[in-house]
């Protein structure tokens, strides 16, 4: 083997492992941020009820604004929250799909290494014009929509039986 195809051999399974070790951060970034999310709702909802049913033994409905001005918090967390858990599955789907391609392309090459495409060599996360969309991807966005959207439907509802 030649010393410069050796090297980019190296290259090519240093690439590899980086790539692995960045799905896996980007995956759990994207739990830290849906587990944050999801225990910010209920544990800022529980606060406020409890404090409500402890203050005053009138109604739920009494605090209806208060309630509802929540409500519309709620809804603008789980937006922000949702965008940024939508931008780290976007980057993890990069760069699973370039190492996707970098290893039929290692298959391909026939150690040839040299005719592996530069540009798979590259950050794959951070390039806004790497591919994202897969069938992964569509699973994923799916189950973003599921715990973002159901949390607050719940909240919806439990808000229009009680307020009301």
């Amino acid at each position: 083997m030649k010393p410069a195809n050796e090297l980019l051999e190296k290259i090519v399974l240093g690439e590899i492992e980086g790539k692995n070790r960045a799905i896996h951060a980007y995956d759990g970034m994207a739990w830290k941020i849906r587990t944050g999310f999801l225990t910010l709702l209920f544990g800022g909802w529980a606060i406020l009820l409890k404090g409500i049913v402890d203050a005053t033994k009138t109604s739920p409905g009494a605090y209806a604004t208060l309630v509802w001005g929540l409500l519309l918090f709620s809804v603008g967390f789980a937006f922000g929250a949702w965008v940024i858990d939508r931008s780290y599955v976007r980057r993890k789907f990069r760069v699973i799909l370039a190492l996707d391609r970098l290893t039929d392309e290692i298959r391909g090459c026939s150690g040839d290494y040299l005719k592996i495409p530069p540009e798979l060599l590259k950050v794959a996360g951070d390039s806004a014009d790497m591919p994202y969309d897969s069938k992964g991807y569509r699973q994923a966005a799916m189950a973003e929509l599921v715990v973002y959207l159901v949390p607050l439907a719940i909240l919806l509802a439990a808000v229009v039986l009680v307020v009301r």
